[in-house]
């Protein structure tokens, strides 16, 4: 029945009056939920509920703010890290059918030939994009070595290749060297000249000035910004990305050096295990690089059996957590096959490094061949001598 059969009805048997009068009831149908606008329905309970998790979430923060020691810069990151998990949940938007999936991707594949959106972060060493076709974003991508086989050198490099050829924007949080360290090194891999000379430099050496003066205006304007507070967490690095990325109108890579040297927003308020700090680290990355939607280059110790035993390192030794394997979608180990000591060969002549890419998510395992010079912290590539590597014996899904 219609709103006209039903106000003659109400007339007729006299209850009009009890139903509110006849502009109340014509009105009614506007009130009445429709089926075609259940899309808007739905993102109202959704938005409904995402607000009760929130409230659930943060009730306990506020609830530490009243009751407990907790310094503030403590209750922040862990009401952020509350909410980032909360935006994680929400992400996933159901089942979808796998032709609308592959119609989305290849519309952004046909995009980025045309040049109408940007490629996959290209590092400067051939092998290295080929196999892995550049640092793609949303991708968590893991250096890891023993200390001085120039993990933080071979960032830099890919910064580096990375600002100056390609125009990126790259965030580097550098946790254990201090933005001079950095800076200097760049500058040190630009001019040829070791850190030593630079930091001894004679005033009447106009030649090394001028080598200089050409680093600097090269570097200056770079697009390579450095944070270098050695207690920041990933949920301040996430903020400081996400403003940063607001500021430029871009974000192409974040670079973090290095991950075990990170804090969570609830180690400092309770005992934790650090294998499972480092699993919450690992993981936040991931969330993070995916939010962002750029590419995290996060680089790692491994354990000290690799000396030890004197061999090549493979995915267990990657120090305190299993889980940084897993949550990565590329893994590579930097090897001297030459080391004999912890403490050798800092300032030797140039070697060669291998670069081992032991978990390709998207392609092929391989072993790279680097030619690292320690005096000029700079890793090239003359040409093309990479190995296939046989497949990984690990787990399924890693």
């Amino acid at each position: 029945c219609d709103i006209l059969t039903v106000t003659n009805q109400l007339i007729a048997n006299g209850n009009i009056g009890r139903a509110g009068g006849r502009e109340y009831v014509a009105a009614l149908p506007g009130s009445v939920p429709f089926a075609s606008n259940y899309p808007v329905y739905i993102d109202l309970v959704r938005d409904l509920s995402v607000k009760r998790r929130m409230i659930l979430s943060l009730d306990s923060v506020i609830d530490l703010c009243f009751n407990s020691d907790h310094e503030a810069e403590q209750l922040i990151e862990l009401a952020a890290q509350r909410i980032m998990h909360i935006r994680e949940e929400g992400e996933s938007t159901g089942l979808l059918p796998i032709g609308s999936v592959l119609s989305a991707r290849i519309n952004e594949l046909g995009a980025i030939s045309r040049g109408e959106r940007p490629q996959p972060i290209q590092i400067g060493f051939p092998s290295l994009n080929r196999v892995l076709g550049g640092l793609r974003k949303g991708g968590l991508y893991i250096l890891a070595s023993r200390p001085g086989v120039g993990k933080s050198a071979l960032s830099l490099n890919i910064a580096h290749n990375a600002a100056f050829h390609r125009g990126a924007v790259v965030a580097m949080f550098s946790l254990e060297m201090s933005k001079e360290e950095v800076a200097m090194r760049l500058l040190s891999s630009k001019t040829m000249m070791s850190f030593q000379q630079l930091e001894s430099l004679d005033v009447k050496d106009k030649e090394a000035w001028d080598m200089i003066g050409k680093g600097l205006g090269d570097l200056y304007s770079v697009p390579i910004y450095i944070d270098d507070h050695s207690s920041i967490n990933v949920v301040e690095i996430h903020a400081r990305c996400r403003q940063l990325q607001l500021q430029k109108q871009k974000l192409d890579l974040v670079i973090v050096d290095y991950l075990q040297l990170m804090g969570t927003a609830t180690s400092r308020s309770r005992a934790e295990n650090r294998q499972q700090q480092i699993a919450e680290i690992s993981r936040m990355l991931k969330v993070m690089a995916r939010d962002l939607e750029v590419p995290v280059l996060a680089l790692s110790q491994l354990s000290r059996e690799v000396d030890r035993a004197g061999r090549r390192p493979r995915l267990a030794d990657l120090r305190e957590s299993g889980a940084i394997e897993q949550d990565a979608d590329v893994v590579m180990f930097l090897h001297d096959p030459n080391r004999q000591e912890e403490e050798a060969s800092y300032l030797q002549e140039t070697s060669e490094i291998d670069l081992i890419i032991e978990k390709n998510r998207q392609g092929e395992r391989m072993t790279v061949t680097l030619d690292w010079n320690p005096r000029i912290l700079t890793f090239t590539e003359t040409f093309y001598r990479g190995t296939p590597e046989p497949p990984p014996p690990s787990a399924p899904g890693l």
